[in-house]
């Protein structure tokens, strides 16, 4: 299982983009916190989230948001190589059960099918519940991923609604001239802190956990795929050569150059007719 790591990319990212908007003021970043304009963006977003979800759902989608920030799906030709380490011990080992049964492995799924495996399940069943696995994992991510998306469409909306209510309070304080700052105040900040929000924040959250879920799910097709060959007595030195076909190039490969179009042929020359010289001689005549 992969080990739990800030990825550098997500931080830089985020964080780099939060600090040339805080540069943009000026160094005044100060003037730019308002405690009421973040109750009502950040606290309204996801109050309006919570209340169509449960509170296990709620708690879900942080950690599903945590898990694709923290970690790194585990390589597929490391998934090869483990299953072929449990390939030769169960091909060479007359004790193959209890030598899988007490290995420790790098990946929990492919631990799960060895336990399965061990356990003399049928092989029918064993698919069938590695495949329900693999369903759940993606309904987890689906449901974390329409949670932030969700919280993305909000937050511009409970920026606007800030604003309205921070014109109501400087509209209704117009006698008073100190009382205009704190209404203007909330009018725009809001605003600002659901664009931030949607588009620094949220929106590259929901596109993390959508990357996430495709490694994932690929990891898990893969992972059964080179189970179940294994289960059938499949000799694992042939994995790489099945299972090396998931391996998507990074750099796609250049398209193929068109052929040119085959020009039209050129309309024949039509010549005059000629008399023959037959007939020439028997004018003559």
């Amino acid at each position: 299982m992969s080990k739990p790591q800030i990825q550098s990319g997500s931080v830089i990212g985020v964080v780099g983009a939060l600090v040339l908007i805080a540069l943009a003021t000026g160094g005044n970043f100060l003037q730019f916190i308002d405690i009421p304009a973040i109750l009502i963006v950040f606290g309204g977003t996801f109050l309006c989230v919570l209340s169509k979800s449960t509170l296990p759902e709620f708690k879900s989608a942080f950690d599903t948001a945590r898990e694709a920030v923290s970690h790194s799906p585990t390589r597929l030709t490391d998934l090869i190589d483990e299953m072929i380490e449990v390939g030769r011990v169960a091909r060479y080992n007359d004790r193959w059960m209890v030598l899988l049964e007490d290995r420790e492995y790098n990946d929990r799924f492919i631990a799960k099918a060895v336990r399965l495996w061990v356990d003399g399940l049928d092989p029918v069943l064993m698919k069938d519940a590695l495949l329900r696995e693999l369903a759940e994992e993606k309904t987890r991510f689906d449901n974390a991923r329409d949670f932030f998306a969700y919280a993305q469409e909000l937050a511009p909306a409970m920026g606007m609604i800030g604003t309205l209510l921070g014109l109501v309070l400087m509209m209704g304080n117009m006698t008073d001239p100190r009382a205009i700052g704190p209404g203007m105040a909330v009018a725009l900040l809001t605003t600002l802190y659901g664009a931030i929000l949607a588009n620094v924040v949220l929106g590259p959250m929901v596109q993390k956990i959508m990357g996430h879920g495709k490694r994932v799910k690929n990891n898990y097709e893969l992972v059964i795929a080179g189970m179940m060959f294994l289960q059938k007595g499949g000799d694992p030195r042939m994995l790489p050569d099945l299972l090396l076909g998931n391996l998507k190039p990074e750099i796609d490969p250049e398209p193929e150059p068109e052929a040119l179009p085959v020009p039209d042929p050129e309309p024949a020359l039509e010549l005059p007719p000629t008399e023959s010289p037959t007939a020439e001689t028997d004018t003559k005549s």
